[in-house]
């Protein structure tokens, strides 16, 4: 909306300027023809390709700005108003700003000067309440516009009389009370005359001339739209203006028009009657009518009967360069807005999957997910009522140290409160803003603080209540980098409104700070591609549309035995039940009323999917934007042939009638709605397919099939995982290594599996080793180091086993993987100093693949290297000691822990124990 309002705003200015410099030299049909660009405008939201003179270019600021505004608070229903010395709190809120009171109803602010805090019963955003106000003045637009024409429909039939007329292709009545003739009826439209049009035979002639030319230029159905962008478009005056002088325009080219019909010896006559049948009024016509009315003003009068009496020729040359100007004002207002290539670059998956794991996320009551709960374009602008609403991410309903914990309840009152008290010290606060922002608590604008009970007595800021409101997760689906400054896109789930962009700044030292948190449009960051050329190249311009499987909708009745949770989608409910007759059902609900017993009394219901038996076989979830649709998608496990099954994920959305339609189904263990070309449009992705859409019609690309046929050294696809943050698909498998000894070995292959929009790229692993360490592989430079140090003991303990066991012709090792995994994600809890793990993954490389015994997860690629080996500790582990360094300890988490495994946790706690 606000991008249509911003472009159809320049289009009727710019064509408002071309119409006076061109009013005397172009045709008036021409003039009337050029507002159909902003009926496109305001109606069809169409957008051309990304043009450097697209007016969004330039709106960019002013749209962020717009977005901004559109999040700030607004107070309604004035309830109560108190002096402002009577509210303890107020002292330390700001004027206009909210102040924290201990009520459970209402929203108390400040008043501007200081003096009085009211209370009000309701808090919206502008943008809600703007909607609000936007829909009901539509509502009453829409009302008034059809009440206004149903009103003058009944008047024309009380007093019309049927007046024939040979010749004529339209109805055409007389009315003895219509003030002038007029054409009327979107889809039979009927000419209507007065007394005085049918007073001389030269005067009716000159009517239904002009009357006729209305219904040949479709003037009733162009009037019909024009009342349509008033009744939506109500509060923009530009479009009023364009609706009030199009309308002139309209009758304009209607004199044009009747006089090119009727001959230029009938210019003076028809002028003439004109001034006899058109009525002169003050006021213009109701634009919501959609007759054809002969009503003017003394200007509009007179500028028709000058133009019909002197007859201007149109300057070919004028018309050309109007014509110009207009579709270079239409290419500029339809235009998408260009993105402007900069030094930003975008962030790798690997760089994606650290700010989602580890930076993000994790651990439970992460302190920087808070710094998601608030907008601000300054980190002094933080909500810090928000951000620590729930602590600084350490157990704050516990006293504080240093503080008697009787004395502290006493003073707080903590033994009558109902739910736990979160307790800040400004120390505290200080610790985690001047970490994240680089700000003490005093530096800030304390924006709501005052939400905050403070105790002067302890410096203690403390609030009680039994929600947590923390964002538990946050999904970045892109970013990027320029210089210093990270970007990271998220749809802001939590919220529910929009996407988000949160910026950065790396420090240098592995540490980032929080710059700003602020409403933005849906990204299109370039998906970051290996920096070599792709092994292949798979077009994809020769698939055939993709057909999903049709979907049968059976009503059933009275037949649920037990229902599941219900999914809004739409106006409809989808809901998971087990029938009577023991099948499970997906369906979309008709009437659903549930007995005192629990029982279902009514129940009608279109069941569109029959599911296993077993119900933890199946989930739901809803999915958004894929292809023009939002809906559910469910996933449940399936046969695709007789011997093979796998899950299946099937998104379905639903039609205005509620019929759910299929838009694709996929399978395998993952799935997901990524935008995998970084186009700003999404595609679907499943474990061995990628959904995308061309030109409307949706297809797909079976990976599996692809390279089977584009790639003969493939002889088995084995498994592959979709990787979200790279916006790839990582395939294993096995291929022929005709370059072994042997001449025919079959080795193991990864490869990275991209779709730029065109085709599928493939990618081997390009990546150098260099000291023993796998390009790319990052971590602080004294792990790296101890992670070198277990690599040459592991590769000399391999060195050491018989050959007939593992193979030979080893020469090499490297580091292939140093992973962070913190155990506190997991739930580990000790008293002692930080602690840090990193999982450790190495290679060997053999001269002799061909002799690598492949067992046990073995695994050798054509290249060479070997992996997959068992590792007795490949975990590194240490202590983060007070002034930063970091005390190594024998590590004893055995090779087959997973993180986060019992065993990771019980060789972890056997590791400390033994320092």
């Amino acid at each position: 909306m606000k991008e249509i309002l911003l472009t159809s705003s320049v289009l009727i200015a710019a064509l408002l300027v071309l119409r006076f410099f061109f009013r005397r030299s172009i045709p008036r049909r021409v003039q009337y023809a050029l507002w159909g660009l902003v009926l496109l405008r305001l109606l069809v939201p169409v957008e051309l390709p990304a043009l450097p003179v697209s007016v969004l270019n330039a709106g960019q600021e002013a749209r962020e700005a717009v977005a901004v505004t559109m999040e700030q608070p607004v107070y309604l229903v004035p309830v109560q108003r108190t002096p402002a010395a009577e509210v303890p709190s107020a002292e330390k809120a700001q004027p206009g700003g909210p102040v924290a009171t201990s009520d459970s109803f209402g929203y108390p602010v400040l008043s501007g000067d200081g003096q009085t805090v009211t209370k009000y019963a309701q808090k919206v955003t502008v943008s809600v309440l703007l909607d609000w106000i936007w829909k009901a003045g539509m509502a009453a637009m829409g009302l008034f516009f059809l009440a206004s024409n149903l009103r003058f429909w009944q008047t024309l039939r009380r007093d019309r009389t049927a007046y024939p007329m040979e010749g004529s292709r339209y109805p055409v009545y007389l009315c003895q009370n219509l003030t002038s003739p007029c054409l009327f009826g979107l889809f039979r439209p009927a000419i209507y005359l007065t007394p005085a049009a049918v007073a001389a035979p030269e005067r009716l002639r000159h009517v239904l001339a002009h009357e006729e030319t209305h219904a040949r230029h479709l003037d009733p159905l162009w009037s019909f739209l024009r009342c349509v962008c008033l009744t939506i478009y109500w509060f923009h005056p530009l479009v009023w203006v364009a609706a009030l002088v199009s309308r002139t325009d309209c009758e304009l080219a209607c004199d044009e028009g009747a006089l090119a019909r009727l001959g230029d010896g009938q210019r003076l006559d028809y002028g003439r009657t004109l001034l006899a049948l058109v009525p002169v009024k003050k006021l213009p016509a109701n634009p919501l009518l959609t007759a054809t009315t002969m009503t003017a003003g003394k200007k509009q009068l007179k500028d028709r009967i000058t133009r019909i009496a002197h007859h201007p020729k149109p300057i070919v040359a004028a018309v050309l360069a109007a014509a110009l100007l207009a579709g270079l004002a239409g290419a500029c207002t339809f235009a998408a807005p260009q993105t402007t290539p900069d030094a930003a670059q975008s962030l790798t998956g690997e760089e994606l999957r650290y700010f989602n794991e580890d930076f993000f996320n994790g651990d439970y009551m992460n302190i920087r997910n808070q710094f998601l709960s608030s907008h601000y374009e300054n980190p002094k602008d933080i909500d810090l009522f928000s951000l620590f609403y729930n602590g600084d991410g350490s157990d704050c309903t516990q006293t504080p140290e240093g503080i008697d914990p009787q004395e502290l309840s006493a003073a707080l009152d903590l033994d009558n409160t109902d739910c736990p008290t979160v307790m800040l010290t400004t120390a505290q606060m200080d610790e985690v803003l001047s970490r994240y922002t680089g700000l003490t608590l005093e530096e800030t604008n304390q924006v709501n603080l005052s939400h905050f009970r403070y105790d002067k007595t302890y410096d203690l800021y403390c609030h009680t209540h039994g929600d947590t409101n923390y964002r538990g997760w946050v999904q970045l689906s892109a970013g990027t980098r320029e210089d210093d400054q990270i970007s990271l896109y998220y749809q802001d789930d939590f919220m529910g409104d929009g996407w988000k962009c949160v910026t950065l700044q790396d420090m240098g030292d592995g540490s980032y700070q929080f710059r700003s948190n602020m409403p933005c449009e849906k990204p299109d960051i370039a998906t970051a591609y290996p920096d070599w050329e792709p092994e292949l190249t798979i077009p994809v311009d020769d698939l055939a549309p993709y057909e999903a499987p049709a979907v049968t909708v059976e009503r059933h009745t009275n037949d649920c035995a037990q229902r599941f949770g219900g999914f809004s989608v739409g106006d409809y409910t989808v809901r998971l039940y087990l029938s009577t007759d023991g099948n499970y059902y997906a369906a979309v609900v008709y009437e659903e009323v549930a007995g005192s017993n629990g029982d279902m009394s009514a129940w009608d219901v279109g069941c569109f999917l029959t599911l296993p038996t077993v119900e933890e076989n199946y989930t739901v979830s809803f999915f958004s934007d894929l292809f023009g649709h939002d809906g559910i998608v469910i996933r449940y496990n399936g046969q695709i042939t007789e011997s093979y099954g796998t899950c299946f994920y099937d998104y379905y959305y639903l039609t205005d009638d509620g019929v759910p339609v299929l838009l694709a189904r996929t399978y395998g263990v993952d799935s997901q709605v990524i935008d995998l070309d970084g186009d700003g449009t999404n595609e679907l992705a499943g474990e061995w397919q990628f959904f995308f859409q061309r030109d409307g019609q949706v297809y797909e690309a079976d990976l599996k099939e692809l390279l089977e046929e584009n790639w003969p050294a493939l002889t088995f696809w084995d498994y592959a995982i979709l990787d979200p943050y790279a916006r790839s698909l990582w395939v294993t498998g096995f291929m022929t290594a005709d370059q072994w000894a042997n001449g025919s070995g079959q080795a193991n292959f990864a490869r990275s599996l991209y779709f730029d929009g065109e085709a599928v790229r493939v990618y081997r692993d390009e990546r150098e080793t260099e000291d023993h360490l796998l390009e790319d592989v990052t971590a602080p430079e004294e792990i790296i180091q101890k992670a070198k140090e277990w690599g040459q003991k592991s590769y000399d303990v391999m060195l050491g086993q018989d050959a007939y066991v593992i193979g030979e012709g080893f020469d090499d090792w490297r580091i292939t993987r140093i992973e962070s995994c913190s155990p506190y994600k997991y739930g580990w809890q000790w008293d002692g100093p930080e602690v840090e793990v990193y999982s450790l993954s190495f290679e060997v490389h053999s001269i002799k693949p061909e002799s690598v015994v492949l067992a046990g997860g073995i695994y050798v690629l054509e290249d060479g290297w070997v992996g997959g080996f068992y590792l007795e500790y490949p975990y590194l582990v240490c202590i983060v000691n007070d002034d930063g360094t970091r005390t190594f300890l024998e590590s004893r988490i055995p090779g087959d822990g997973g993180p986060g495994s019992q065993a990771f946790l019980e060789g972890l706690d056997e590791t400390l124990n033994n320092a």
